[in-house]
C-alpha cells in the first residue's frame, strides 16, 4: 500500500523546489538588468564628463536635454552635499517640468532613499569636481519581471489545484461507483436465497403451525435479512428522507441491540439514555444500520471482555446529537480520522467497511457529521453523530 503522507511530502518538496528555482532564476535576471542599467548610466555620465572637460564645450544643458531623455528608468539628480533637487526623469505621477515645491522635494528625496536601497547612486563628475548625484530606480521592465515569478507560481498553483481537485473528484466518483456496484450486487445475491427461505418457511408452518417458536424465530430472521437486503439496495439510489421521531429510532435500535448483542458477548452491559423529543429528517433503515454498525463496533472493541456500551440521544437547539460510547481498547489520537477510511480495520478478520459505510450514510445521505468525540487507549471511545433536527414537531404521545 502506498504511503499517502510520503507522497504528499514529495509533491510539496517538488513544488517548493520549483518555486525556489523560478524565484532564483528571475532574481538573477533582475540583478543582471540592474547591472546593465548601472553600466549604461555610468557610460552616459562619463561621456558627458569628457565632453564637459573639453575647453570648447560650453553647452551644459546637453546632458539633461539629450542624454537623460534616452534613459528609460526613473532617475533623480541631487546636488552633492545638499538636499537640493537638480532634475528628475521618468518618475511615475510627477511631470518632468513640475515646479519644485517643498512637498514635491520631500517626496523626491524619500524616493531617492528607496532607490539607493536597490541601486548604488552614480556621481556626475566634471574636471574632478562632483556636480551631481544620480539616483536611479528599476525600469518598468524590471518591475514587471520582479512580479513575473509570483504570477507564474500562482498560475502553476491554480493549475495543480484544479488538477488535484479533478483527480479527487474522479477518484471519489470511482469509489462511489464501486460502493454502489458492491451494494447492488449484494442486494441482488441476497434476494434469491431470501425468497427461497420464505418458501421453505411456509412449508414448515404448514407442518408445525404458526405458534411454533422455531417458525417465529425463523420469520424474524428472514424479515431481518429482507431489511438488510433493502438497505444495500438503497446505497447509491436517491435516498428519500422523512421526518421521524427520534424516540422511534431510539426504540427500534434499542430493541434490536438488546436482542442480538448478548448473543455476541454476554458480558456486555447495555445502557440507553433518551433526552430528545424532536424529529429528524432521515431514512429509518439507513440510520438504524449506521447506529447498529457503531454499537457492534463498540462491542468488538471490548474484545470479548466485560464492559459497557452507552447510547445517548440528546437535542441541542436545531441539532440532534447521538453518542455511542464503549469501554473498550480505545483509539490512538493519530487514528481518529483514519478509522472512517475504507479498508482500515484493527481486527484480524475485519474488512474495514463498517465505519466507512456509516460515515457515508451520515454525511452523504443525511448531511450530518460523525467523528470521534473522545478516546483514550485502554479506557474506551465515544463517537458522536450530529444531525439536523426536523422542523416538524413531534406530537406528544398519550
Amino acid at each position: 500500500m502506498f504511503n499517502t503522507s510520503r507522497i504528499k511530502f514529495i509533491l510539496i518538496a517538488i513544488s517548493l523546489l520549483f518555486a525556489g528555482g523560478v524565484l532564483f532564476y528571475s532574481q538573477t535576471i533582475v540583478s543582471d538588468l540592474r547591472e546593465e542599467s548601472e553600466q549604461s548610466l555610468i557610460f552616459y555620465t562619463e561621456l558627458y564628463a569628457r565632453l564637459a572637460g573639453d575647453a570648447e564645450f560650453s553647452d551644459y544643458g546637453f546632458f539633461f536635454e539629450e542624454i537623460i531623455p534616452r534613459i528609460s528608468f526613473p532617475i533623480v539628480i541631487t546636488v552633492p552635499g545638499t538636499n537640493d533637487i537638480n532634475a528628475w526623469k521618468n518618475i511615475h505621477g510627477i511631470a518632468d517640468t513640475a515646479d519644485v515645491t517643498p512637498e514635491l522635494k520631500a517626496e523626491l528625496l524619500a524616493l531617492t532613499h528607496k532607490m539607493d536601497d536597490n541601486n548604488t547612486p552614480v556621481p556626475l563628475i566634471i574636471e574632478n569636481q562632483p556636480v551631481g548625484i544620480i539616483h536611479y530606480g528599476d525600469s518598468i521592465t524590471i518591475r514587471r519581471l520582479t512580479w513575473l515569478p509570483f504570477i507564474e507560481i500562482l498560475g502553476a498553483f491554480v493549475i495543480i489545484l484544479a488538477g488535484f481537485l479533478g483527480f479527487q473528484y474522479i477518484r471519489g466518483s470511482e469509489k462511489k461507483f464501486i460502493w454502489v456496484g458492491l451494494a447492488k450486487e449484494t442486494a441482488h445475491q441476497l434476494g434469491t436465497p431470501i425468497s427461497s427461505l420464505m418458501g421453505w418457511l411456509e412449508m414448515i408452518r404448514m407442518k408445525l403451525g404458526d405458534d411454533d417458536e422455531i417458525t417465529q424465530e425463523m420469520d424474524i430472521d428472514i424479515k431481518r435479512l429482507e431489511k438488510v437486503s433493502n438497505r444495500f439496495s438503497q446505497i447509491g439510489a436517491r435516498v428519500k428522507l422523512q421526518a421521524i421521531a427520534a424516540s422511534d429510532l431510539f426504540e427500534n435500535v434499542k430493541s434490536y441491540i438488546e436482542r442480538r448483542i448478548p448473543q455476541k458477548n454476554k458480558s456486555v452491559e447495555l445502557n440507553f439514555t433518551m433526552n430528545a423529543k424532536g424529529k429528524i429528517d432521515a431514512n429509518p433503515e439507513l440510520m438504524e444500520w449506521a447506529l447498529e454498525n457503531l454499537i457492534k463496533n463498540g462491542v468488538d472493541a471490548l474484545e470479548g471482555k466485560p464492559g459497557n456500551i452507552h447510547v445517548r440521544f440528546q437535542q441541542s437547539n436545531s441539532s440532534m446529537i447521538i453518542e455511542v460510547e464503549d469501554s473498550g481498547k480505545g483509539i490512538p489520537d493519530n487514528q481518529w480520522k483514519t478509522i472512517f477510511k475504507p479498508g482500515f480495520s484493527t481486527k484480524k478478520r475485519g474488512w474495514g467497511m463498517g465505519l466507512s459505510l456509516t460515515k457515508r450514510i451520515i454525511e452523504e445521505y443525511h448531511k450530518g457529521k460523525i467523528f470521534v468525540q473522545r478516546s483514550k487507549e485502554g479506557k474506551g471511545t465515544c463517537i458522536r453523530i450530529v444531525l439536523h433536527a426536523s422542523e416538524e414537531v413531534e406530537e406528544s404521545k398519550s
